[in-house]
């Protein structure tokens, strides 16, 4: 269906809001749609969203990320994973693989430099140094770098390019509709996101936090993560 093609914008929030729910998407204090501040739970996200080794959805992961952050705080600290070690990831993961996958995946990441979100490269050699060593572990799918990045709410221009292609492919598949770039989609994944946070208002009298387009995207992404790494 084109853009043009008998397309109702009513019909199109009222579905995606719907599907974006249904993948995860929530409000609730503290939340950016980034983990910028709390590079190991970029890295528990980057593996946890997995959809080979994610047993239920996409939707089941964020729950997680959230119990973990308000146990740990946002450290920022990539050695807080190492520190924890099995025993303590298995509080917030209940998958053994995935324990293993986020340990190797956080040294591989450590040994490569990076401790803090500030010691993320998004150019140059040490990018390049930083990408082969988090998908030179086994398990880690070809687009977990990109995906760590969007994460920490880091651009590239492939971030771009793969942030473009996810949201136009949700909205695809939950509309039918394809073509919808520009502000036209901009404006219906605004549109949605009002509808997510005023249903979330409307049900819990008013005491949510607010629902923004952040993390309407952050949901979008994870789902489209998993799906492809399914």
């Amino acid at each position: 269906m084109s853009p043009a093609a008998d397309f109702s914008l009513e019909k199109a929030v009222t579905a995606l809001s719907a599907a974006a729910v249904q993948a995860g998407a929530k409000p609730f204090k503290g939340a950016t749609g980034v983990w910028a501040g709390a590079v190991e739970i970029a890295v528990l996200d980057t593996v946890l969203s997995i959809g080979e080794f994610q047993p239920s959805s996409a939707a089941a992961v964020l729950p997680r990320l959230r119990a973990f952050k308000a146990f740990r705080g946002p450290s920022n600290m990539m050695r807080v994973l190492a520190m924890l070690g099995p025993a303590g990831l298995a509080d917030f993961v209940q998958d053994q693989k995935q324990i293993d996958l986020v340990l190797k995946a956080s040294g591989a990441l450590l040994d490569a430099g990076i401790n803090g979100a500030e010691d993320v490269a998004t150019d140059g050699e040490a990018a390049k140094t930083q990408r082969e060593a988090l998908l030179s572990v086994v398990g880690v799918p070809e687009c977990a770098w990109e995906y760590f990045l969007l994460a920490l709410g880091l651009r590239t221009p492939e971030t771009d390019r793969l942030q473009k292609r996810w949201i136009s492919r949700f909205i695809s598949n939950t509309t039918g509709a394809t073509g919808l770039e520009g502000p036209i989609r901009d404006s219906l994944l605004q549109a949605v996101t009002e509808r997510i946070d005023t249903d979330y208002q409307q049900r819990y009298f008013g005491r949510m936090p607010t629902f923004t387009l952040p993390q309407l995207r952050q949901a979008i992404l994870r789902v489209e993560y998993f799906n492809t790494t399914g």
